[in-house]
């Protein structure tokens, strides 16, 4: 069995969907620790979200990398993880998953709509690219979590990433599909 597929075999033993990614980054996974495979080595848990959106601030334009598994500590701050940072997007994916007092039945169709939605998200994006929408250096910074930061804004890499604002959770994935809608239609004109 390849890391691979030890990865995808990880999220099947808990009956969950494996996170939509780019096949070169999938087959890319490594072991990183006991429940989580990544592309790089990684200098944090992934269960510090905050990390990883700071890195991304840090640094608008880092390597192509993809992140899954389970991560956390105690008995109930636990959680499902999937990031995925390629060319346009940085998706950040934490949802409870594994604690003590986590339902797995609702947790797991959360898991699974969250990870449709992620796939239509890249889908959507990957058209606005085809079709020049999308201009050069600019990046979908995506958090959805429910220990950390959520919300969703467009980076540009040659503008400092801490003074651009985050839009709101609250109808974040409607809101992400449909403005990428105006934008592929032309609606709606992003600006690097």
């Amino acid at each position: 069995m390849n890391t691979t597929e030890s990865a995808q075999a990880l999220f099947e033993a808990d009956e969950l969907p494996f996170p939509p990614m780019p096949a070169a980054l999938a087959a890319a996974l490594k072991p990183q620790a006991a429940g989580w495979f990544a592309t790089r080595a990684v200098a944090s848990s992934p269960y510090d979200i905050d990390h990883f959106l700071a890195e991304v601030e840090a640094r608008p334009g880092p390597e192509d990398y993809a992140l899954v598994g389970f991560d956390g500590h105690g008995s109930n701050s636990w959680a499902a993880h999937f990031y995925l940072v390629a060319d346009g997007i940085a998706l950040f994916i934490q949802l409870p998953w594994g604690g003590a007092y986590v339902d797995p039945v609702p947790a797991r169709a959360e898991i699974a709509a969250l990870f449709d939605w992620a796939e239509a998200l890249q889908s959507r994006l990957r058209a606005a690219q085809a079709a020049g929408r999308i201009p050069q250096g600019l990046r979908l910074q995506v958090a959805a979590s429910r220990f950390g930061r959520a919300g969703w804004r467009w980076l540009d890499a040659a503008k400092e990433a801490a003074a651009t604002p985050w839009n709101p959770s609250a109808g974040m994935k409607a809101a992400l599909l449909k403005e990428l809608d105006d934008v592929i239609a032309g609606r709606k004109l992003l600006n690097a």
